[in-house]
């Protein structure tokens, strides 16, 4: 290759125009800020924190700023099913009803968007492999359209938070139709936080403890909860969404709960979401 080659086999040329694009959409007011990070080969090849993670402060980013992570807390979810399956404690092909008898008897749907008493059985059981696909006929309220999208409102609560437990909520949830048989289609959804909450069934204790034990401990990522405490809240980047203006940014940043919660989103969907800093701990 030509130029002079950074670390791990990178280009060192192409690595000096990262920060600077990134400064560009700051700049532009269309981004607060951004902490970026390279790994190859075990070793960080470079680091840049960009921008403000509040921007009203003037608090730079950081390497160790918190962000919430939102449905990135997906991969993680399936990543621990995925443990379970390689143990034998569950299948693919598993029906969900095993450990989830809240989703016992479910009916479809006739029209998506059709009444919600418009329904038929579904053919067969939600299984594990149609969670991991967003494939069980499950909704999101923001996905859906027609009845279907308030009644998830109605059943589950707000989007921005429930007051309900996981026992709860999967009562409300296996109460409502299918938007699809199970199998049918792709539909993005609540698949994942069901997942999780199988996961932490068949485990006999919290997700968020099952997410610790298996991934987040051995990893050393000692930032990484479903929610903040106290004393790491100076660190969390605020949220902010583009506003009417052009390069004009609101502050949309979402309240922080005073304890553990209950409710552990394993789609992280709904608060309080998980949360990570930008760099783990390398492992010793």
């Amino acid at each position: 290759m030509d130029g002079d080659q950074a670390s791990g086999g990178f280009v060192a040329a192409g690595l000096s125009e990262i920060a600077p694009a990134l400064q560009n959409i700051v700049d532009a007011g269309d981004l607060a800020g951004a902490v970026t990070l390279i790994w190859r080969r075990g070793e960080v090849v470079q680091v840049n924190a960009v921008g403000f993670r509040d921007r009203e402060a003037k608090a730079p980013m950081q390497r160790d700023t918190l962000f919430r992570i939102a449905s990135m807390t997906k991969p993680v979810t399936s990543v621990a099913a995925m443990m379970l399956l390689e143990e034998g404690k569950l299948a693919l092909s598993d029906p969900i009803t095993k450990w989830l008898p809240e989703f016992s008897g479910m009916r479809v749907l006739k029209d998506a968007a059709g009444p919600l008493g418009d329904t038929t059985p579904a053919a067969r059981d939600i299984t594990v492999e149609d969670l991991m696909t967003h494939r069980a006929g499950l909704a999101y309220a923001f996905t859906s359209v027609g009845p279907i999208a308030q009644a998830h409102e109605d059943a589950l609560g707000s989007p921005l938070g429930t007051p309900l437990t996981p026992d709860q909520w999967l009562k409300g949830l296996g109460g409502l139709p299918l938007s699809y048989p199970p199998g049918q289609q792709f539909h993005y959804s609540h698949a994942t936080e069901v997942l999780g909450f199988l996961v932490a069934r068949v485990e006999g204790k919290p997700l968020g403890e099952v997410l610790k034990a298996r991934i987040f401990g051995p990893l050393g990522m000692v930032d990484t909860d479903f929610w903040c405490p106290p004393e790491k809240r100076g660190r969390m980047a605020k949220l902010y969404k583009m506003g009417d203006e052009p390069g004009v940014l609101e502050d949309v940043s979402l309240p922080h709960v005073d304890a553990q919660p209950v409710f552990e989103a394993g789609g992280g969907r709904r608060l309080p979401e998980i949360r990570s800093h930008a760099a783990g701990r390398r492992r010793g």
